[in-house]
């Protein structure tokens, strides 16, 4: 076992003593029942019985998400690659529906290049002949059907048929994998009663809505801290891609789970129910399209919850299902009841709403006694949230994240209470992102109920409260309404995204009109670069590239370059100009040469300096290649090539 760990590093300052952080959160959970006990036999005297109710069920709520929290984010075990041992028979799984040929071919060109060996299988529910001719050029197999029954679930189960491998590579048609990443993965099959391992989800689009900034998106925690706390009570569930599955242990339990929309999570619900075992890699091995637009981003959101929450209409419900242990309980209802954080987020806003218009209280405490017990549960419970977190997100981001979600998550907690039938919605993986007013529209509930704290806050007269009741309730309306309006703002002021690609960073030597230039970002159909000499826009113009590949070669590549901008580079030392344009290929040779660069070879660089990916499989960047390449670039220019 190579004793290694992967993960993006805490930002500096962030607090990294465990044993602190793990006292700050037992504290936590401990006067957390403190106050609880206090406010169930102290505060209900003098006060409206429904409001008493409802804000103590919202904090009784909220004790124990955070409890669950610290019981699953208490210790963060490393990650390490266990030797590959036994030699396994692998099959790749790519799902398809109606994803662009493009994003299809950078994953297939992904496959191709993963190093252990392995068959990759297409599985085409769109019954595409251009996608069955992608496949027979990129060597992979294809496979269809002639119904999408049971969307993604009912698409592996009928390739279950015709797959002979031990195990199966399960990717979304948008995630590209590196090289190795069978070989970090396929040992951990040595044990016989393990039947997922899982790696991280992370995305190539750094400008997609998910994102908060380059590098850390909505998902960072969960990946970071929720997963790697649950590998340690054998609690990791399938999250739909980038995981590999013990064929066997899917046929034990009849194939991939069709009776939710939730097929992954699901179906580790009726594994661990059997005695299998799963496991997390926290290692970034794939890279994958996230939501470009608001829109794209609650349909996915949608979909995961009404079919997470559908399992509670399950023989797999978490609190009935048979022979889980205690902390897969815990680990599962942990994960489903964050669903409904928007239902206690709107129980203390109807608390607070009333208490400001009616004068009503729903708790009754002399000051000392709120100093004394609500103050400190409040600043532990900050501290605790915070610091459990290990610098992957900050309260800022939860917030937000949660009220982009709020109205599609209660809707969806309405599966539970009446159940209707939800169909699978594939997320689209490309587009444009009007932001502006075009998202904002979509929040609908959020824009209520910041219209209606406003009123009762600020235009409303307030009832006859005593002064410490009214400034409280006073300051929680006005934190609420600056929540709100923040997450409105930011939203509104997101600007339009209408490039196909995300552009990024590079550092590859090229030679245009006969001259040596720096590509500083480059995608499958886009390139900005710096040159000594202006480009007249609109001009097209030869660009010779060498580009690092898998195999650790420079390959000389030819692109067509169109130039759509040009002006003085202000940032370089040198005098020099910033063209930018649009990018063609003549030869197939070229066009892999920049996907497999763009895809696999430049994500690999920013992963390994991230530190998400451990050292293993050497693949040169633009930087390292620079001296080799500027030297081939000035022998093929003196060439004349």
């Amino acid at each position: 076992m190579t004793k290694r760990t992967a993960g993006a590093e805490a930002p500096r300052g962030f607090i990294r003593n465990e044993g602190f952080i793990r006292v700050v959160a037992l504290l936590a959970a401990l006067w957390g029942g403190v106050y609880l006990t206090w406010r169930i036999v102290v505060t209900g005297q003098h006060t409206e019985p429904f409001l008493f109710a409802l804000l103590l069920a919202c904090e009784v709520f909220g004790w124990a998400m955070l409890v669950s929290f610290c019981y699953l984010a208490w210790r963060l075990p490393g990650t390490t690659r266990p030797a590959v041992t036994t030699p396994r028979t692998v099959d790749v799984v790519v799902c398809t529906y109606d994803e662009g040929l493009d994003v299809l071919e950078a994953t297939l060109l992904g496959c191709a290049r993963i190093t252990y060996p392995h068959t990759t299988w297409v599985l085409d529910d769109g019954r595409r002949e251009s996608v069955r001719g992608l496949a027979d050029r990129m060597g992979a197999r294809y496979v269809t059907r002639p119904d999408n029954r049971h969307a993604k679930a009912g698409n592996i189960n009928h390739a279950l048929r015709v797959l002979r491998g031990e195990l199966l590579l399960a990717l979304d048609a948008d995630h590209v994998p590196q090289p190795d990443i069978l070989d970090a993965t396929v040992g951990y099959f040595d044990d016989p009663a393990l039947a997922i391992v899982q790696t991280p989800h992370d995305f190539s689009n750094h400008d997609s809505f998910q994102h908060f900034e380059t590098g850390r998106h909505d998902q960072s925690m969960f990946f970071e801290v929720i997963l790697p706390g649950k590998d340690a009570h054998n609690s990791v569930f399938w999250c739909g891609s980038a995981a590999v599955i013990r064929r066997a242990a899917l046929l034990e339990i009849g194939g991939v789970a069709t009776e939710t929309i939730a097929e992954d999570f699901h179906t580790t619900i009726k594994l661990h129910g059997k005695g299998w075992k799963s496991r997390y890699h926290g290692e970034t091995l794939v890279q994958g399209l996230a939501p470009h637009d608001l829109s794209s981003f609650l349909l996915q959101r949608d979909r995961w919850a009404r079919g997470n929450l559908s399992v509670f209409r399950t023989p797999e419900n978490p609190l009935t299902a048979r022979h889980l242990t205690f902390g897969q309980r815990v680990s599962y209802l942990s994960s489903l009841l964050a669903y409904f954080v928007p239902l206690q987020r709107l129980g203390y806003l109807a608390v607070l709403t009333v208490m400001l218009l009616t004068g009503a209280l729903p708790m009754h405490a002399s000051l000392a006694g709120f100093l004394t017990f609500w103050v400190p549960w409040l600043a532990l419970d900050v501290a605790a949230s915070t610091l459990l977190c290990r610098g992957r997100a900050s309260l800022w981001d939860g917030t937000y994240s949660l009220l982009l979600t709020l109205e599609i998550f209660v809707k969806a907690v309405m599966v539970v209470l009446r159940p209707t039938a939800s169909t699978f919605k594939v997320t689209p993986k490309d587009g444009i992102d009007d932001g502006g007013w075009h998202a904002v529209r979509r929040l609908h509930l959020v824009s209520a109920l910041s219209l209606r704290v406003l009123a009762v806050a600020g235009v409303a007269p307030l009832p006859a409260l005593n002064g410490a009741a009214l400034v409280v309730g006073v300051a929680f309306a006005v934190w609420e309404l600056a929540l709100m309006t923040g997450a409105l703002v930011k939203v509104g002021r997101r600007r339009q995204q209408r490039r196909h690609y995300y552009r990024a960073p590079a550092e590859v030597v090229g030679v245009m009109d006969n001259v040596i230039v720096r590509v500083v970002d480059l995608t499958p159909d886009g390139a900005g670069l710096r040159s000594p000499h202006a480009v007249t826009p609109g001009r097209a113009v030869d660009l010779l590239v060498e580009l690092p590949m898998v195999d650790q070669k420079l390959r000389a590549t030819r692109l067509r370059l169109t130039v759509t901008g040009c002006r003085p580079d202000e940032d370089d030392g040198s005098p020099s100009w910033r063209v930018g344009g649009t990018v063609t290929t003549r030869h197939a040779g070229d066009h892999h040469a920049l996907v497999e660069y763009c895809h696999v070879v430049a994500a690999r660089a920013r992963l390994s300096e991230s530190g998400r990916l451990l050292p293993g499989l050497a693949v040169p960047d633009g930087g390292e290649g620079r001296g080799a390449g500027e030297s081939g670039l000035t022998e093929s220019l003196a060439a004349g090539s």
